[in-house]
C-alpha cells in the first residue's frame, strides 16, 4: 500500500493513558469518543453535528521549557511522506545518520499498512542501499502484538525506530496505550533516540491527530476529523502530503477546532527534524508551513458543520529545506555552532514545538 490514506475504521483499546490533555471542542472518531467522555480528560461537551460547542481554551501563556541540561533530547523526524527510497534516499540516509550511523540498529514499525510485507521489501531494499547494517521489521498485525516481549526488547534496543505510512486511525488503533507505546516515549525520553514517521506514522506524532477529511477549497468547520495520537507533540498537529494535496485548508479547519495547538503541515519528501528542547531543522527536498491560531478570531462557534470559517489573524510560518533554527534558551555552541535563533515572530512557534510531552503512564 502507498503512502495514502485510507478512510479509518473505528478501533477499540483497553485503557487509556493517565495524563491530562489539552482542552478540545474537535469531533473525534465514534471508536474514542466515549473513551475520552469517560476518562474525563478535561475535553469538556464533544463537539457532535449539530450541537453547539462550549468555547475553546485560551491558549498557554507565552513560555515554554526545554530539556534540562544533561538529559538526552530526543529526536523526532516527522515527514510528509513519499520520501525518496531510489535515487539519493536523503532522508532516509539522515534517519540512519542521526540514530547512530550504518551500525545502527534501526527498527521499522508497520502497523499503519495493510502490506507489511511490501513495506519491508521496499524499506529494507532502501536501507541496504544506504549502507544500514542492522534493520529489522515488526509487524504489528493486531493490537495483541503491541504487548509482546520480543517486541518491546527491540524497541528497548533500537537506536532508531521509522514508523511506515498506511492508515493512522488502523496504527493507532494498534498502538493506543500499550506497552510499545510506552516503550517508545521512555526510549525517546530516556535514551534519546530517533522516532521518525512518514505520512500516516507523521500524523500519528501529534497527541490531537488529524485522522481523516477532504482537501476543501476553503476552511470549512469541521472538515477534519480529529481522533488521540501518539502524543510526542503535545503542543501541534500535524498533517502530511501537505503541498501536493493542497492540505492548507483542511489544517486551517483543524486548527479552528484547536486553536490551542500549532499546524505543522510537511510536504512530500521533505522532513521537519525536532530535537526536544534544542533545535528544528528541515531537511529533504521542499517546505514545512507551521499555522499558528493563538492570536486568531473564528466564527468557529456559530456557523454549522461544513459551512466557511472566518479566520483573522492567523499567523503562518514556512520554512523551506536547509533551515535550521536553535531554541532561544540554548547557546550556539557545540553542535549548535553557527546555528541562529528563531526571528521575533517565530520564536513563540518554535518553544512550543521543542517542548518535551509529559511522562507517559498507563
Amino acid at each position: 500500500m502507498s503512502d495514502a490514506e485510507r478512510d479509518p475504521q473505528p478501533n477499540a483499546a483497553n485503557q487509556l493513558p493517565r495524563e491530562t490533555a489539552a482542552p478540545a471542542t474537535a469531533p473525534v472518531l465514534p471508536a474514542r469518543r466515549s473513551w475520552l467522555k469517560a476518562a474525563g480528560l478535561g475535553l469538556g461537551t464533544l463537539a457532535l453535528a449539530g450541537c453547539a460547542a462550549p468555547p475553546p481554551a485560551p491558549p498557554p501563556a507565552r513560555e515554554s521549557r526545554r530539556v534540562p541540561e544533561g538529559v538526552p533530547a530526543g529526536r523526532l523526524l516527522i515527514i510528509g511522506g513519499a520520501q525518496d527510497r531510489v535515487d539519493d534516499r536523503d532522508i532516509l540516509r539522515r534517519f540512519m545518520e542521526i540514530s547512530g550511523g550504518p551500525k545502527a540498529r534501526l527498527r521499522f514499525i508497520t502497523g499503519a499498512t495493510n502490506d507489511p510485507t511490501g513495506a519491508a521489501r521496499a524499506y529494507g531494499d532502501a536501507m541496504q542501499a544506504v549502507g544500514a547494517a542492522d534493520v529489522d521489521f515488526l509487524h504489528l498485525l493486531e493490537a495483541a502484538d503491541a504487548s509482546h516481549p520480543t517486541l518491546l526488547q527491540e524497541l528497548r534496543r533500537a537506536d532508531g525506530v521509522f514508523i511506515t505510512g498506511g492508515d493512522q486511525a488502523r496504527l493507532m488503533g494498534k498502538l493506543w496505550s500499550t506497552p510499545a507505546m510506552v516503550e517508545l516515549h521512555a526510549a525517546l525520553r530516556d535514551r534519546g533516540i530517533c522516532l521518525a514517521g512518514t505520512s500516516a506514522g507523521a500524523a500519528a506524532m501529534s497527541r490531537a491527530m488529524i485522522a481523516q477529511g477532504p482537501a476543501t477549497f476553503v476552511p470549512q468547520k469541521e472538515s477534519a476529523s480529529l481522533d488521540l495520537g501518539l502524543n510526542f507533540l503535545p503542543q501541534a498537529l500535524v498533517d502530511q502530503h501537505f503541498s501536493q494535496r493542497r492540505r492548507l485548508s483542511r489544517l486551517l479547519s483543524a486548527v479552528a477546532q484547536r486553536p490551542d495547538l500549532l499546524g505543522i503541515g510537511v510536504d512530500e519528501d521533505t522532513g521537519l527534524l525536532i530535537e526536544w528542547g534544542r533545535s528544528i531543522e528541515v531537511i529533504g527536498r521542499s517546505s514545512v508551513t507551521i499555522v499558528d491560531g493563538s492570536d486568531m478570531l473564528s466564527n468557529a462557534r456559530e456557523v454549522q458543520p461544513s459551512e466557511r470559517l472566518e479566520l483573522i489573524g492567523v499567523n503562518l510560518h514556512v520554512l523551506p529545506s536547509g533551515r535550521r533554527y536553535r531554541h532561544p534558551q540554548i547557546r550556539g555552541d557545540g553542535d549548535l555552532a553557527g546555528v541562529p535563533v528563531p526571528p521575533k515572530p517565530l520564536e513563540w512557534a518554535l518553544g512550543r514545538l521543542l517542548e518535551p510531552p509529559p511522562i507517559l503512564v498507563i
